[in-house]
């Protein structure tokens, strides 16, 4: 109840407050977000989920994805849809593909094969080289509701090689 009421009075001061408040807002997300990410590279999970939740409230795309995945592998499914699904619409590709393997798996949803693979078409779109590896696996075996296709598995398979290659050049 308390916790309700104090996220609407902070809506209520931003709204008042105009754009220069939602900036600030934005800001400190990205700077949760930052935090939260070393303190997964650190190897505190503990630490990072209270900062991850933060910046994924804040909006922040790349903190709701991380979140999911946490949540996910804490087998909190149905949080990790949701926090995945933010993200996913937003269209972070780490969100696509975390809710596109929710859909695959039927974790926290309905199993939905066709779905998960139009979510995970849009997170290969958007950069995600593990979701053009899963769809041509996919092509190939006759997964994710599709007969095998070669010709749609040797497309995504170098797309997949593809964004490796990019992936690479930038590090």
């Amino acid at each position: 109840m308390l916790r309700r009421w104090v996220s609407g009075v902070v809506l209520s001061c931003m709204l008042v407050a105009g754009p220069g408040a939602r900036d600030a807002w934005a800001d400190d997300a990205a700077e949760s977000y930052e935090r939260g990410l070393a303190a997964y590279n650190r190897g505190d999970l503990v630490g990072a989920l209270p900062l991850f939740r933060e910046a994924a409230a804040g909006g922040s795309a790349e903190a709701q994805a991380w979140l999911g995945y946490l949540l996910d592998f804490a087998e909190d499914d149905a949080e990790a849809v949701r926090w995945y699904r933010a993200s996913a619409e937003q269209g972070n590709a780490e969100g696509l593909v975390g809710l596109a393997d929710m859909y695959a798996k039927g974790e926290g949803v309905e199993q939905d094969l066709a779905e998960a693979r139009s979510l995970y078409e849009k997170a290969a779109d958007a950069g995600q080289g593990r979701a053009a590896r899963v769809l041509a696996a996919a092509y190939e075996n006759g997964g994710l509701d599709v007969e095998p296709d070669a010709g749609q598995a040797a497309y995504w398979a170098a797309r997949a090689k593809e964004l490796s290659a990019g992936r690479n050049q930038q590090e």
